[in-house]
């Protein structure tokens, strides 16, 4: 793993060095730059509009307790986002809520498999109606999966993330996350071919 590099960012590590010394204003500031990252992923995590603001702000205490461990190995997004990923795992665990229930409309019969589904929300000339539709079911998709496969697939389908940076975020070998990625999108997958049967 790359070594931080301080002099990317000066006024971040001037504040990660106060909050670790116990500046509460120095990790305001941190708080200032990353919050709506947190949110964003929080929310992508959890997908329950009525937990996301007492979850992140757990994460953000989480981190501030916890922020004496990081030693710039990785970016403080980074390790942020483990934070995040870590602390919203073990609540959808806790939970272990019940999968949701819904219909799949015909039109959305032509949609070949789910991660194809993501992949259309950003194709050029897509009919804002269905962009809306597609958009919607794979959120839905994503609350029935398992916490595991949840975690991984809203980090590379939804956040966008390089399978490198998510086994930076989940402290795991390359190799290891294109395996659970792909376990993962073949459950989605068979997920998505079962309620096409109940239809």
């Amino acid at each position: 793993m790359e070594p931080y590099r301080a002099e990317r960012d000066p006024q971040e590590v001037a504040w990660i060095r106060g909050a670790q010394r116990g500046d509460r204003e120095a990790f305001g500031h941190l708080v200032e730059r990353y919050q709506k990252r947190v949110f964003s992923q929080v929310f992508r995590l959890v997908r329950r509009r009525e937990e996301v603001e007492d979850l992140a702000q757990e994460v953000l205490v989480k981190a501030f307790r916890a922020i004496r461990s990081y030693d710039f190995r990785s970016s403080f997004g980074t390790w942020l986002a483990r934070v995040a990923v870590n602390h919203c795992y073990d609540f959808l665990r806790r939970e272990r809520a019940q999968p949701a229930t819904f219909s799949v409309s015909p039109g959305d019969r032509d949609a070949a498999q789910p991660t194809a589904l993501v992949d259309k929300l950003e194709a050029p000339g897509q009919d804002p109606e269905r962009q809306a539709v597609l958009r919607d079911l794979v959120g839905k998709l994503l609350e029935r999966a398992p916490a595991d496969d949840r975690v991984i697939l809203v980090l590379k389908e939804m956040e966008g993330l390089s399978v490198e940076e998510i086994g930076e975020i989940l402290e795991l070998r390359p190799g290891t996350v294109k395996v659970r990625l792909f376990r993962a999108r073949k459950r989605m997958l068979e997920n998505w071919r079962s309620l096409r049967q109940e239809r």
